[in-house]
Parts: C-alpha cells; structure tokens; sequence
C-alpha cells in the first residue's frame, strides 16, 4: 500500500464518532495531507560547483613553516629582459646617488640594489586599518645575473602567519626597501599584521626608498595622476596584457576564500609581478632623468620644469638653469610664467643679473600678468645693483597699481617698500 492510499483510508473515519472528535481528526488528516504533499513534490537537484585550487594554475609549491603552510611563486627574469627604455643590467649599473636626496634620509647614501628589497602588497582593503590582510606579498631582488620575484599567498586565513615569517626570512636578507607608497601604506600595515600575529619584524627599521613623493615632485602635471600603472604606461611604456583593476583585487579575494575556485585570483599574481616590475623601471627612470637628464630624455616641459626645482632644492644650479630653459622652450603660455620665475631666480642666484633683468622685462610685456613678481625684482636690481632709488620707486609704485585691493597682504608688503625707499630718497637729496 502506497502513501496516497493510506491517505484515501485516513478519510474513511467512521462518521459515529463524536462532532468534536471528526473535527480534531480532520485537522490532523488536513496536516498529513500538506506534509505528504511536500514530501511528493518534485525538487531541483543542485550540482556543487567544480572548483580549481591555485596550485593546478598557478606553478608554485606549498612551503611548510614553524607556524604552518603558505604558498610561494617564484620567477626569474634575464638580465636583458626589459623595464620601460632599459634592461635590469642597465638600471643596475646606473648611479644611485640622489636617492638619499630624494627621500632625504643620510641612510640612503650607500643604497646598492643589489641589497635591496622590492615589495609590494595586495590588500583585503584599499584604505588600510586593523582589518586589512595582505594575503600577497610581492618580493623583487637583484640575484646573480637577474631579477627574482618571490610572491607570498594565503590560501586562507590561517596562512597569514607562516606567510609573515617567510617574509621576515626575506627581509633579513637585505638592507634597503624600495616601494612604491608603501611608507603609508604596505609598510605600515605589514608591521601591524605582524605585532597581531605576533612576529617578529625589522621592516620599519630599513632604509626605505618610497618612490612615490619623488615621483610627485618630477612627473606631477605631466600626466592625470602619478599612480603607478599610470607612470609605467605612459611614462616607462610598460604595456600589461589581460590586467585587473586594483579596485577589484579584494572582492576576488573574498570570493576566492569562499569558493576555493582560483580562476580568478590567479591573475592577482601578473597584477603584482608587473607591479614589482613597474617600481624597477621607475627607480631607474628617477636616478638616470637626475643623473643624466640628456640621456632620459623628458617628453614634456612641465618634466623639465619638475627636473629643475628639483635641482634647485639640491643647490645644483647650473644644472637647474639647463633644466627651466629646455621647460621654457617646451612648455604652454599657463607654465610659462612660473619657468621665467625660477629661471629669472637661477640667474640671480648664479650672478648672471643681466640675464634676470631680461627676463624680468621680458614678463613685463605679458598682457595677462599672474602677480607683481618683475616689478619687485626690477625694483631690487635698480635700487641695489644700479644705486637708483628713482627707478625702483617707479616700479613699486606700477606694481601698486597692478595689485588688486583685496591682497592686503602684497599690498602692505608694497607700501612697506615704498616708504623705505622714500625715506632713502629724502636722506640722499639732504645729504
């Protein structure tokens, strides 16, 4: 007897029972019925989705540590393999002597790269904070004849430890750190992920040359942004093939940690090589435009312009002239007047008063005049170097005229200037 037969009996009930007790039986049949019907009613089957651990797509191994596994991924490049405009043999032998100017730190003085550390890290998160994992750590290192990209992975959360202390093996290996905004950000949050999991670090005790604030000072206004992917494409001309945006870096992550599957995070590890790549290129790029601009060839004139305050700032200013006079030559109308500035300056600095004067004059026949900057000059160079108090009251009081009313502060400074020279004026026509 099936269950739709033994159900047809249950309905069957004798009718002598009471009223009370033909109502209770019908609700249980009622139930019965509902339950029975649930139980027949036909159900999609679901197929648990087919997943690919990330050692059949990636060709790392698993390494066993005091604290646990991890998973390691190691390359490496031929000496003649390519960075932008020079090979690693190249940016190897060049110069690096502005480093320590650059990230003003004495310690950087004696930065070889073949003692240091590339790193980069990819993030749970974007804005850093205590709940922020770097489950990749990229690492990058001169080693005989190339260039070896060791890449650290948590397949899970529990990895993270084993994977600090790798990286920590790695670091006591070398003595300078080369990042790429990592001061802020990839230092900082590796040394919080390591107090947590209880590791010992040194990796805020290392010399540390953070590419990105001379980045800024060179190549800021030169393109949209100074993000790395952007200074390697346009300006290394570093291409990627089937890259993934940074911003979606956490969410395969998170996915990956959920499924198991790796046919997507798998291209974190291109995404991170090419990054350690980028920061190669680039720190060559930085040393070769300071130590050699001819050679670097800037594209724009706002980079020449960048070269030469950089220059300025070092007290090399000869080399600053050169730089602010290829910028004037190369830049538009809205750059120019601040070339002519710090060009006008660089002379003066440098003696060559004559040339300044010029230029002075020269911005002088601007019709759109950004502020009352030659007329101030002009004023020092004739009362100071000409001995004429005339002259110079002359163009402190154009420089009035030109000044508008709401700048008090110039406008203070202008009067202030007038009134001396008046009273000098006074003091020599009694004498």
């Amino acid at each position: 007897m099936d269950l739709r037969d033994r159900l047809k009996m249950l309905t069957s009930i004798s009718k002598a029972d009471s009223k009370g007790d033909e109502e209770s039986k019908e609700e249980r049949i009622r139930a019965l019925r509902q339950q029975l019907e649930r139980v027949l009613e036909p159900r999609k089957v679901y197929r648990r989705r087919e997943t690919i651990p990330i050692e059949e797509l990636v060709p790392g191994r698993v390494v066993s540590t005091a604290h646990g596994e991890t998973f390691l991924y190691e390359t490496t490049l031929p000496s003649d393999f390519r960075c932008g405009e020079m090979d690693l043999c190249q940016i190897l032998n060049i110069p690096t002597y502005p480093a320590h100017l650059l990230a003003r730190d004495e310690r950087l003085k004696a930065l070889d790269l073949r003692r240091a550390l590339f790193l980069d890290t990819e993030t749970t998160g974007l804005t850093g904070g205590t709940g922020t994992v770097a489950f990749m750590v990229g690492l990058g290192f001169f080693e005989g004849e190339g260039f070896t990209v060791h890449q650290l992975f948590m397949r899970d959360y529990s990895e993270e430890r084993a994977l600090l202390s790798l990286l920590q093996e790695l670091l006591r290996r070398f003595e300078f750190l080369v990042t790429f905004n990592g001061r802020y950000y990839d230092v900082p949050l590796l040394e919080t992920r390591c107090i947590l999991s209880r590791v010992q670090t040194r990796i805020t005790e290392m010399p540390h040359f953070d590419l990105l604030p001379p980045s800024r000072k060179i190549w800021k206004g030169a393109y949209e942004n100074c993000r790395l992917v952007t200074l390697e494409s346009k300006l290394l001309g570093m291409g990627r093939e089937d890259d993934i945006p940074s911003e979606w870096i956490p969410y395969l992550y998170f996915d990956y940690i959920q499924s198991g599957d790796a046919r997507k995070i798998h291209r974190i590890f291109y995404h991170n090589r090419m990054d350690i790549l980028a920061m190669v290129g680039l720190v060559g790029r930085i040393h070769l435009v300071y130590h050699d601009p001819e050679a670097a060839r800037p594209r724009k004139g706002v980079e020449h312009f960048a070269l030469g305050r950089l220059f300025w700032d070092h007290g090399f200013f000869d080399k600053a002239i050169v730089a602010f006079e290829t910028a004037l030559n190369r830049c538009d109308d809205d750059l120019a007047w601040e070339v002519m500035r710090w060009l006008s300056m660089a002379f003066k600095k440098t003696g060559q008063k004559d040339r300044a004067k010029r230029l002075w004059e020269e911005m002088l026949t601007w019709p759109n005049k950004r502020d009352t900057f030659p007329y101030v000059e002009l004023a020092k160079h004739w009362e100071h170097r000409l001995k004429d108090v005339e002259k110079a009251l002359e163009y402190v009081e154009r420089a009035l005229m030109e000044t508008p009313s709401h700048q008090t502060k110039e406008m203070e400074l202008l009067l202030h200037r007038k009134q001396r020279l008046e009273e000098k004026r006074l003091v020599r026509t009694r004498a």
